[in-house]
């Protein structure tokens, strides 16, 4: 592939050095510089097996980053520093798709920032709450075009907990014998399936939009100060509600144990860490007061589902998820049910934390 024949696309000169960036799971990402030039781009190549739908991706983050970069102007804010830019082609367009089929995006690199993969003081919690909140209270007062679900059905619980249904019928012996406590705590928990969706369906919780892949990695941090800059990976950006998020956040920050820890008795809530997330996101004032009396709920209903994805994956075989390890995905479903118990069983003090 030629590089630099792709950067013709944004008007920028051949000659240019490309970096490959390790540590993407989805993407192909170039870190570019120009002999001459003090600023950096990032360009990107989508994954077309995860996001088929490649101009869809492109056309929302163009609409979000736009909207992000105007308000964040309008807070007397440096867009350029606390928004991830998706740059225009010379055509005007978010992309360009190669004679490949691949989509090709260009992004503006924001110097002196950096991201970590797990927080380890309620600090990074409370920075990661503070930039995730700040992006829904920006977006709050979006009126642009209507995104589009590049993902349908990501966050439908209810889906999920069909799709381990079916997984339980076609499963191998060996595989069904070995979950059959998880497969009864799915069950009895499938109350939690419509608490987000049922409420977005009814009108009770506004529609709005989800970053739907919320964790600490995804916030850009100031190398120096360590606060939160800009939130990135928006290509999961659809239609939802930022509680999805919510319950991202708390099922990726509050627990004691990594996702795949072989002893979910080991699993418990860390309440200062879930202070912090609280503090950081409510404190940008971008919930309206359904939403906020949700805030726990959300952390039940994402970490019930991620633990169902888990679950439906062992039973189906690892298909999905990239395993190291035999029962690696059963091990993952079972920290996230124990999460599941430990939330409930705190949930009378985390509420308390949140009115």
């Amino acid at each position: 592939m030629d590089l630099g024949g792709l950067l013709a696309a944004w008007g920028l000169p051949p000659g240019a050095h490309y970096v490959p960036l390790a540590g993407g799971h989805i993407n192909t990402t170039y870190h570019v510089t120009l002999p001459g030039r003090p600023e950096a781009w990032l360009l990107q190549r989508l994954n077309l097996l995860v996001f088929p739908d490649g101009a869809a991706v492109l056309r929302n983050m163009s609409q979000v980053t736009g909207h992000l970069a105007r308000a964040a102007a309008a807070r007397g804010e440096d867009p350029t520093r606390t928004v991830l830019s998706l740059l225009p082609t010379m055509e005007d367009e978010p992309g360009i798709q190669t004679v490949d089929g691949a989509w090709w995006r260009l992004l503006r690199f924001i110097p002196g920032a950096r991201a970590v993969e797990h927080a380890t003081a309620p600090e990074q919690a409370f920075e990661a709450g503070r930039g995730f909140g700040r992006l829904h209270a920006l977006m709050a007062d979006y009126a642009g075009a209507a995104l589009e679900e590049t993902l349908p059905g990501f966050h439908d619980t209810a889906r999920r907990f069909d799709a381990l249904t079916r997984a339980v019928v076609a499963a191998a012996e060996e595989r069904l014998a070995a979950t059959a406590p998880e497969v009864d705590f799915a069950v009895s928990r499938r109350h939690l399936a419509t608490q987000l969706t049922g409420a977005l369906a009814a009108g009770v919780l506004p529609g709005r939009i989800a970053h739907n892949d919320a964790k600490i990695a995804n916030v850009l941090l100031e190398a120096d100060s360590g606060r939160a800059l800009a939130v990135v990976d928006l290509d999961t950006v659809m239609p939802g509600t930022p509680l999805f998020d919510v319950g991202d956040l708390i099922r990726s920050l509050t627990g004691t144990t990594p996702e795949d820890h072989p002893d979910p008795k080991d699993v418990e809530v860390r309440p200062a860490f879930f202070a912090a997330l609280a503090e950081g996101f409510l404190g940008q004032g971008g919930l309206g007061p359904a939403e906020r009396e949700r805030f726990v709920t959300a952390g039940l209903v994402i970490a019930y589902e991620q633990g169902l994805r888990f679950l439906t994956d062992f039973l189906e075989g690892d298909r999905y998820y990239r395993t190291t390890r035999p029962g690696q995905n059963l091990d993952r479903a079972r920290v996230q049910f124990a999460l599941v118990r430990a939330l409930e069983a705190h949930r009378p003090a985390l509420e308390q934390l949140v009115r």
